[in-house]
This record gives C-alpha cells, sequence and structure tokens, in this order.
C-alpha cells in the first residue's frame, strides 16, 4: 500500500477516534445536527472493513496467497495487538476478572481453529467494545477504529473458514478496491466537515471543531480537507536595532 493511501486511512482513523472518544462524544451524540452521528457511524463500520482489505493487500504476495490463510493470520495478530491493549488497560484499572481473559500470548490464539478462534475473537472484541468507553481506554490503544477493524476480520474470516482452501487473493485486486473505498472515506469526511461547523455553539463544541481540524490535517490526494486546520500566527520580524 502507498504512502498516499496510508496517510489517508491514519486520518480517517484519527477523525474517528476523536469523534467517538469520551470528550468528545457527548457533543454529538444524540444532538443536532444528527446527521452527523449517523454519517460517522457508518464511517465507522466501511473504515473497519477497508483495514481489512489494506492488511489482505499487504499479505498477498504478486502471484497472490490462500485467502483463508491471510485472513486467519491477520486475525490473530489484529487479536492479539487487542488483547495486549486490553491487558494494560485492565491492569490499570484494576479489573484483574477481565484482564485474565486477555493476557495471553500469540500463540493461544494461533492454535485455535475455525470455530473457536472465531468464539475467542468475538469474545475479545465484546470484551473491548465495553472497555473503549472507560477512562484511560483510547490511550492504550482500545479505539473505536481498532475495534471496527477487528470485527471486520472476524467477519471475514468466519466468511472464509467453512469454504474449501486455494481461493487466491491477488494484490492488485485488493489495491484497486481499497482505493476506491478511500476515495469514498474522504467524501464522507468532507460532508462531515459541513456538519461539524454546526457545533460551535457550546465550549465543548468549539474544542471539538478544533481537534476535528487538526485530525483532518492530512491532504488528500485531489482536493485537499474542506476545514483547514488551524495555524499559529506568524511571528512578527524583529524591529531593527536602534543606533
Amino acid at each position: 500500500m502507498n504512502d498516499i493511501l496510508t496517510n489517508q486511512l491514519n486520518m480517517v482513523a484519527a477523525c474517528i477516534n476523536i469523534a467517538d472518544s469520551a470528550l468528545y462524544k457527548p457533543v454529538w451524540d444524540g444532538q443536532a445536527p444528527l446527521d452527523f452521528g449517523t454519517d460517522l457511524g457508518q464511517l465507522n463500520v466501511r473504515y473497519g472493513e477497508t483495514i481489512g482489505i489494506a492488511a489482505l493487500a499487504g499479505a498477498a504476495t504478486t502471484g497472490g496467497a490462500d485467502a483463508k490463510d491471510v485472513a486467519e493470520t491477520l486475525l490473530e495478530a489484529l487479536g492479539f495487538q487487542l488483547c495486549r491493549a486490553l491487558a494494560l488497560h485492565y491492569k490499570k484499572t484494576g479489573n484483574l476478572i477481565e484482564r485474565a481473559k486477555v493476557d495471553i500470548r500469540i500463540g493461544v490464539l494461533q492454535k485455535l481453529r475455525d470455530q473457536a478462534l472465531v468464539t475467542k475473537s468475538m469474545e475479545i472484541r465484546d470484551l473491548a467494545t465495553v472497555a473503549r468507553d472507560e477512562s484511560g481506554a483510547a490511550g492504550r490503544g482500545i479505539t473505536a477504529a481498532r475495534i471496527a477493524a477487528y470485527a471486520a476480520a472476524i467477519t471475514e474470516f468466519d466468511r472464509l473458514r467453512s469454504q474449501p482452501r486455494g481461493q487466491i487473493i491477488n494484490r492488485s485486486t485488493h489495491l484497486r478496491d481499497l482505493t476506491t473505498r478511500v476515495a469514498a472515506h474522504l467524501e464522507t469526511l468532507h460532508d462531515l466537515d459541513d456538519l461539524v461547523l454546526q457545533m460551535d455553539t457550546t465550549e465543548a463544541g468549539r474544542l471539538f471543531i478544533s481537534a476535528w481540524k487538526q485530525a483532518r490535517n492530512v491532504v488528500d490526494a485531489g482536493h485537499g480537507p474542506k476545514l483547514e486546520p488551524e495555524t499559529p500566527a506568524p511571528t512578527p520580524t524583529p524591529a531593527p536595532p536602534t543606533v
């Protein structure tokens, strides 16, 4: 995957994580304009699917690779990342019961097969979904974007696990699909730019707008973000010394 696509996907993730954080979610959740919450929710789901495709594109060789093997490896890797984030979170919050469920090595996930891997993955996903709204969770990597990507990986592996091996994935095909999807995400962000401007009636709303602008501070191919990021005032030129 090229740098432009990577930067654009990082920007989408940053916007989702800012909006879905405990600090800013009350600004828009159930508040006008209601389309912001609706469109953001749809973007979140589609982003998770796109991350799965990006990983497949990166994992596939030039000639292609077995789809189930790639999907399984991706699911194990994403699951282990989320487990470590959850383990740290539960350690910090003193929740030792839940920590025991996720304080595992990647080898534990790699030994699971088919339905057992799906079941364990869904347990991890559900724990992360609950923990996401807890204080400090986002800073430890438990974010809406990461959970969406993991959920998409579960769905893809579950779809492939009951099918015969031999389905080949090709990098070029996934890259074309990825480029199309990212372009659609950017268009959705431009729409959200228009909606977020209406949230300036409260101090919290104005802080959210500022944070959103910072998250959008990546120029996408073809046209830049509608909202220009805030820039500091230029430093005044010092007066010449007097003689």
